[in-house]
This record gives C-alpha cells, structure tokens and sequence, in this order.
C-alpha cells in the first residue's frame, strides 16, 4: 500500500539529508573574530552533529603533539577563554602531552581513554594523522566532537574543525619578509634549519619555496631537518658555518632551532652579520629581534589558536551550532620595525581575576 508523503514534510526530510555544500566563515564573524574568510573548504557529511550539551561541566580534552613553547601558549588561550566562559565549573580541561613530538603512541592511548571515558569534545593536534584516524573515527561514531588544532594535513572525513592557520602561509610569511629586505641585494645565499620530516615541514617549506622561487638572486644553498629542537639547531648551524661560510641569511622553521642557531653564530662572532629568520614569535626570539641578533620572526597566533579552540566548543557542544570547517588566522611577521607593538602578556595565561 502506498502511503503519501506531505509536502512540508518531505522539505524537511530532503533538508536533513543534504549535507552543505560549504560551511562559510563569513557567518561566523562575530563568534571567531580574525578568521580568514578565504578558507573556505565543504564539510563531508561524517562529522559529528552540533550538540546542545545541558550538563556542566563539559569534559574536553587537549592532546598537542608535546609541551612545547608554541602548545603552551595555545593552552595559555584555551585557559583565558574557559575563563571568559565560567571557569572550571562549565569546562573542565584534560590536558596530556606526549612526551616528545614523535610519540604518536601516547598520543593513541590519551584518546582511547578519553573515547572509553566518553569526554564531551576532544582537541587534537596531529603529528601522525594515519596513526590517529580510526581513533578519530571512533570518537565521532561514539558522540565526541573532535576539533583538530596546528594540524597541516586534515584529510580524515570525521573532524568537524580544522583550527589553526595555514602552514604554507607561514612559510611564506617567511619568505617574504626577505624578499622585501634583499630581492635587490645581488647573490644572497640562504641556509635553512627544517624540523622534522613530516607535514609541518612539508607545508612550511612549500610555501616558502613558492615565493623565494621568483627571485633568482635569493640562492638556497643548504638545507638540513634539526629536529625542532636547540641543542640540533646548534650543531646543525655549526655544520653548515663549516660547508658555507658565506651564507647571509640563516632560516629556521621554529625559533627553537634559531635560537640554536644563534648560539653557533655567537660563537663564531657572526651575531648581527648573518641574519636571522625565525618562525613562532618565542619570547626568547622577540627578545632577539631587539637587540639585534634576530632579523625577523613570524608569529603564527598561537594564543588566539586556542581561543578559538574553545569558541568552537562553545559554539558546536554547548550552543548546538555550527562551526567553520576551517578557523585559520593570519600569521604576522615581526622585526625591528614593529616589534615594539607586540603585546607580551601574548605568551603566558592571564588568570581572569588579575586582568
């Protein structure tokens, strides 16, 4: 027997199978203030849908890939805007850090956990996605929202928000900032301390390259991982002092690895000679730039990172809404021009009782 369908609704049946096409950042302006509105990507149909969470407090998780500089002012941000939101009483944060940037496997059992113990969202920041996808899966297939953060390859179908900015602007911010200072300066010869092999260095030199590239005075003529790290920026630096001592700008794709690099420098008198290239903003960088020893430093908005972390939280399990597939921010570059301009209180957590 054939039974009719209203037409009100079968409009709202076909509506509820649709999956948008896109998800535009234009209409979350006043909810992520700063976001790009030009990363715009579709949503795949498989993420998890917005909750309307009653209970409080939310239990979310934070898992970075380690406990760096860069992931501690990301949490500095996530602490700043539970705050804004109640405190520990309306999310209280799990925070587990592998114990270094390859522990992929500690990263898998801080998630199981979280899965067994049904955690209201999790933010993950990827190092190994292969490793972490079914676990991804899972987790949306059980109810939790996971939110990625500083991830440059999001390719999983089962994240609801890609939050961060974009790796290869960063690089290119790099590039940019000496184009600007030597495309008119002859032969520059550049020397370039990468992390490790992966996404993030992928992505960083990807669009660093796209922009040197144009200009053929600006010579690469070293590069070498040094593993995100001082102590390897500063042997790798030295290593590359040997082979070319004439290099004039040394590049690193974490100020780690710079700072590593200027103590090689120092050591050979070179401070302030060869100039310096960071990438993150380090306080110890920022310092750098104002006395010299640093050239430039890219800030990748680490804080406002997680900021935006838990505006998403806020927005998708609390309020039941939709967020960006994508909630990137613009880097900005600092030197002695500007330096002047940033705020420090950038780099640690403010409790909400001291502002």
């Amino acid at each position: 027997m054939r039974r009719s369908i209203s037409l009100p609704f079968a409009a709202t049946l076909l509506a509820a199978m649709i999956v948008p096409a896109v998800v535009r950042a234009a209409d979350y302006g006043a909810a992520f203030p700063g976001i790009l509105l030009d990363k715009v990507i579709p949503a795949t149909g498989k993420e998890a849908k917005p909750q309307a969470k009653a209970h409080r407090p939310l239990k979310v998780g934070f898992l970075p890939t380690a406990m760096d500089t860069y992931y501690q002012r990301v949490l500095a941000g996530v602490k700043e805007e539970i705050d804004r939101l109640g405190g520990p009483s309306t999310i209280q944060l799990l925070v587990q850090a592998p114990k270094s940037q390859s522990a992929t496997d500690d990263q898998v059992r801080t998630m199981e956990a979280w899965i067994n113990e049904h955690v209201d969202a999790i933010a993950v920041a990827l190092y190994n996605e292969g490793a972490l996808e079914p676990l991804i899966r899972r987790a949306t297939e059980a109810g939790i929202p996971v939110f990625l953060f500083n991830s440059p390859v999001a390719d999983d179908p089962y994240y609801v928000s890609d939050i961060g900015y974009d790796q290869s602007d960063g690089g290119r911010a790099q590039a940019q900032w000496i184009v600007d200072h030597y495309k008119d300066k002859g032969e520059v010869k550049i020397a370039i301390l990468e992390g490790l092999p992966g996404p993030h260095t992928a992505q960083r030199m990807k669009g660093f390259n796209e922009i040197i590239s144009k200009y053929p005075n600006l010579k690469i003529v070293a590069k070498q991982p040094a593993g995100w790290v001082r102590a390897q920026g500063l042997s790798v630096t030295e290593n590359m002092l040997t082979a070319h001592p004439d290099i004039d700008i040394l590049v690193a794709l974490y100020d780690e690895m710079a700072l590593g690099g200027l103590q090689a420098l120092k050591a050979r008198k070179l401070n302030g000679k060869i100039a310096i290239v960071g990438y993150e903003n380090m306080k110890e960088a920022n310092d750098a730039i104002k006395v010299g020893d640093f050239a430039a430093t890219v800030d990748t908005g680490a804080k406002e990172e997680g900021r935006n972390i838990v505006r998403a939280v806020e927005q998708f399990v609390m309020k039941g809404e939709g967020v960006p597939k994508k909630i990137f921010v613009a880097p900005k570059t600092y030197d002695a021009s500007n330096i002047g301009t940033f705020d420090p209180s950038d780099y640690i957590y403010v409790a909400k009782s001291t502002k």
